[in-house]
């Protein structure tokens, strides 16, 4: 290693070293004592799990929804490009999965899709702020990152315990382990990280949405890898659940819910006509983002945004919002930075108007055992009119 990138490196562990004191300053740190974790092995944690594409199959659906997608989001305006916080992400570490896609290999493809929470096609979908691969993923991981880890870890499920009041066993949390998770464990069962966090907001909507009569459907607008859309469609028996996304992104919800749900009625881009019937004949659809203006009036029972919208240009958020407004029958329910922000801050996005009126606004803590300066929060609009 170079003198540069040592130094470098020194200056890394310290920052984490400082901010890591600051935390158990704050949130104190008797909760890495806990006895329901697991904490004599942190290489558990992050050991291989990784298994097989169910279906061969879905390596070439996925291929080919996408690039049929990336033809034509060419010919969309700039607000349905790639922009804003994750341009750099798209130049830096999309690269290799783009490639694999865009050339049909479908050996790179399904190598990379079986270990996508690893690999960077998923760099922002999940995980902590450092370099994951060099942290954790080498074998080589030092005190300081266990203690981060686990840290974060626990007080994410503690928070998910208080807020679910206890309603819900640690089996609620189990995750089919395509792309090869690392996580947790709490009384020797293993949690995919994020797990909590995914699964409360699915529990919510479903408390949301639960009056609601005939087939449900919610929205959701930046899917991440489809853990929302797992665990609502888990949750939910009639239920249609529609993603829009970059391709990219898209790519990686239809792989994993693909994979998840063999069994379900699930639709990609090009494979049929997306239009007002859809919600009744497939039970998930997974949509590019320049698909959103196909949506019919008021037909999602909600429509969820979980911190993408802070991270979009101004012309983007204003392109969306009045699309997922006109689509939204009841709520409309979102997660995201209410000070640092790429463009507009979630208190500007425009969704209050005489139409919909602010039910809710709550700090969403889910962060604060990595970061105490946190500036989430959750919002829920309901339509009045």
């Amino acid at each position: 290693m170079s003198l540069i990138l040592e130094l470098k490196k020194i200056k890394r562990n310290f920052l984490r070293r400082r901010k890591f004191k600051s935390l158990t300053n704050a949130l104190g740190s008797d909760i890495l004592k806990s006895k329901d974790f697991r904490m004599n092995n942190i290489k558990e944690c992050f050991k291989n799990r990784r298994i097989a594409t169910p279906d061969t199959n879905i390596i070439d659906r996925v291929m080919a929804s996408y690039n049929k997608a990336k033809s034509n989001q060419k010919s969309f305006s700039s607000a349905y490009q790639v922009g804003n916080e994750w341009l750099p992400i798209y130049e830096r570490h999309m690269g290799d999965v783009i490639k694999a896609l865009g050339s049909s290999d479908a050996a790179a493809t399904k190598t990379i899709y079986e270990n996508f929470m690893r690999e960077d096609c998923s760099v922002g979908l999940h995980g902590l702020p450092i370099d994951m691969k060099e942290a954790y993923f080498s074998g080589n991981i030092s005190n300081l990152n266990s203690d981060i880890h686990l840290h974060d870890s626990i007080y994410r499920y503690s928070h998910w315990l208080n807020l679910t009041e206890n309603k819900y066993s640690l089996k609620d949390l189990q995750m089919p382990d395509y792309g090869n998770p690392y996580g947790y464990f709490v009384n020797n069962e293993f949690i995919r990280v994020g797990a909590e966090y995914l699964h409360y907001y699915a529990s919510r909507i479903q408390e949301l949405i639960q009056e609601e009569k005939g087939r449900k459907v919610v929205v959701e607008l930046g899917g991440g890898y489809g853990g929302l859309g797992y665990f609502l469609t888990r949750m939910e028996s009639d239920l249609c659940y529609i993603d829009f996304d970059l391709p990219e992104n898209m790519a990686l919800t239809a792989y994993y819910l693909l994979s998840s749900f063999p069994g379900k009625k699930i639709l990609l881009y090009g494979e049929d006509e997306f239009n007002e019937q859809s919600s009744s004949n497939y039970d998930i659809i997974i949509m590019p983002n320049f698909e959103l203006p196909k949506l019919a009036s008021n037909i999602a029972d909600l429509v969820f945004n979980s911190y993408s919208l802070a991270e979009m240009s101004t012309d983007t958020i204003s392109t969306y919002i009045p699309t997922l407004k006109e689509a939204c029958k009841k709520h409309f329910f979102h997660v995201n930075h209410t000070q640092i922000s790429y463009s507009l801050k979630a208190d500007d996005f425009g969704i209050e108007d005489n139409e919909f009126s602010l039910i809710t606004k709550k700090p969403a803590l889910w962060n604060m055992g990595r970061d105490v300066n946190m500036d989430e929060f959750e919002f829920l609009y309901t339509r009045t009119r």
